[in-house]
């Protein structure tokens, strides 16, 4: 089993890729995939976790010292890695963008066996992921990305919340992924409870 922590993108841009995202669907008969995930911005790529028990504190734990903050993107990306096409959103870094990178890489040491995963360090590029599909039908993604207009102005939301996704294997199929929890940002202060259940 492996776990992603990443943000979740607010309504208004969930909504405005969705319908990028729905487009390249009927654009090019490409089936959902990355899209059965909620919007979101990477910080740490799925690695393996051994005990959600721990993980789930460390969370908690992290999403109480982080305030909400300002993360925007600027342009639309395709890039080919591994054997996937991706479409996706630039993400304009920060530091505080950069800085929870670094403290994700260093922290989790201490919650599960192996912290690594994909990307991380220096080069680690934020970004949001549209879409994505096998190398063989990246043609009709590629081409829908050449003909995709510049979203026109920047894309930009308050992160609030926090999420982990769960990953059964490393294959990554359709119905093996999941997001299996959201904790919002508190800045150190108590959530306030709107509703019980």
């Amino acid at each position: 089993m492996k776990a992603a922590l990443v943000l979740l993108a607010d309504d208004a841009v969930q909504n405005a890729v969705r319908k990028v995202v729905v487009r390249l669907g009927q654009q090019t008969g490409l089936r959902f995939y990355a899209a059965l995930l909620p919007a979101h911005i990477s910080l740490k790529q799925p690695f393996p976790v051994d005990n959600l028990d721990k993980l789930d504190a460390y969370v908690d734990q992290l999403a109480a010292s982080l305030a909400p903050f300002e993360v925007q993107m600027d342009n639309y990306y395709y890039e080919e890695w591994a054997d996937m096409g991706i479409l996706g959103l630039n993400v304009v870094e920060t530091a505080a963008l950069r800085s929870l990178h670094d403290r994700l890489n260093e922290e989790l040491k201490t919650v599960v066996t192996d912290a690594n995963a994909a990307h991380d360090g220096s080069g680690y590029h934020f970004h949001l992921t549209l879409e994505m599909a096998p190398l063989e039908q990246t043609t009709a993604l590629r081409d829908f990305f050449n003909f995709l207009p510049d979203p026109g102005h920047p894309l930009q939301f308050t992160a609030s919340k926090l999420a982990i996704f769960i990953y059964l294997d490393d294959r990554y199929l359709a119905g093996t992924f999941t997001t299996y929890r959201i904790v919002p940002l508190t800045g150190g202060k108590k959530p306030t409870v709107d509703s019980q259940l």
